[in-house]
């Protein structure tokens, strides 16, 4: 069972007609039509695809009374061997039978370990929620906030997160308002590393080669990996941290320190997104700039820099796309 913090459409009853195999031919292009929308649609098709796999497999796991088959085989097996003690001094029967309990035992291991594994999916703990353009505040079960930008993917355990409280950041950008509590820390799982939290605001961004972390408010600890020998690089507000998938090395840039007065040299934008030219401006000046709204950051321009400080260059910036701009102790901001 998954929930979903957008209003998407699911076809639950064509699918199932799909896999009961009772779908029509109308059906059928219904269906694939709805699968090829959108990547999450048919990411969510093959997860009940598979899903309904494994059950199938677990009740044929159910029904098989396992005595009557082994005694079933048992049978033939001796009768077998009557004629093959005939002409072979060795019995075979000694040998045989040790190696087909191991082989039975190593499949209802194998069919108890996918049970184990699917049980959280199947008992519906596991919370996978989705970022919208909206960018809602999600409440988690311990009242702190998690807010998903447009394409972001977090997962969480509801049965477990009272103890240890884990949210799985698969994919984008996620803003997280954590709630103090007493010895429990609040932690980001990411793919290679973690952020870890004890009670603050925080951002942690999943680029394609690297990973963003900017505190907003209070400490959050950001590693080098998984595990006892991974290192913790510590944060404070106003401090962002990046993590390099390729080297597994850690950095830090102190925003509360950016320098107003140095200048631009010989940046030149040529129809590039005004997000990623803020991307690299922060990168160049070692300043924050957000760009509020989707539409605002898609905007595309061509620009030359050459003698302006950060700031000139935000109004420039605002200036030219008719949008309002402002500054602060976290950086600058650019809205419409």
């Amino acid at each position: 069972m998954e929930e979903n913090n957008t209003s998407r459409f699911i076809p639950y009853d064509l699918i199932q007609k799909k896999l009961d195999g009772t779908i029509s031919e109308r059906e059928g292009v219904l269906l694939e039509r709805w699968i090829s929308e959108d990547t999450e649609n048919h990411r969510l098709y093959d997860e009940i695809s598979t899903i309904s796999d494994d059950l199938i497999a677990l009740e044929l796991y159910k029904n098989v009374d396992t005595n009557s088959q082994w005694d079933k085989f048992k049978l033939k097996l001796d009768k077998d061997t009557i004629v093959q003690d005939q002409e072979i001094s060795i019995p075979i029967r000694t040998i045989l039978h040790p190696w087909m309990k191991f082989v039975a035992a190593a499949i209802l291991l194998i069919v108890g370990f996918v049970c184990y594994l699917n049980f959280d999916r199947w008992m519906g703990n596991e919370i996978r929620m989705y970022g919208s353009a909206a960018q809602q505040s999600i409440l988690l079960p311990d009242s702190s906030v998690m807010v998903l930008h447009a394409g972001a993917e977090a997962v969480f355990n509801r049965r477990t997160f009272p103890e240890e409280r884990i949210v799985k950041l698969r994919k984008g950008k996620a803003l997280f308002d954590v709630k103090h509590k007493a010895g429990s820390s609040f932690v980001v799982d990411l793919e290679n590393n973690y952020v870890r939290d004890i009670g603050t605001t925080f951002e942690v961004n999943l680029l394609a080669e690297d990973v963003e972390v900017l505190v907003k408010e209070g400490i959050v600890a950001l590693s080098s990996g998984k595990g006892d020998h991974a290192e913790e690089l510590v944060l404070q507000k106003n401090q962002k941290g990046l993590y390099k998938r390729q080297t597994a090395s850690l950095s830090k840039i102190d925003l509360s320190e950016q320098n107003d007065t140095e200048v631009a040299q010989k940046l030149n934008y040529s129809n590039i997104r005004l997000d990623s030219i803020c991307k690299d401006l922060e990168k160049h000046f070692r300043a924050n700039i957000t760009v509020v709204g989707d539409s605002l950051k898609a905007r595309k321009l061509t620009m030359y820099f050459d003698g302006q400080t950060i700031k000139e260059i935000v109004q420039i910036l605002s200036k030219t796309l008719n949008a309002k701009w402002k500054s602060d102790k976290k950086g600058y901001s650019i809205y419409e």
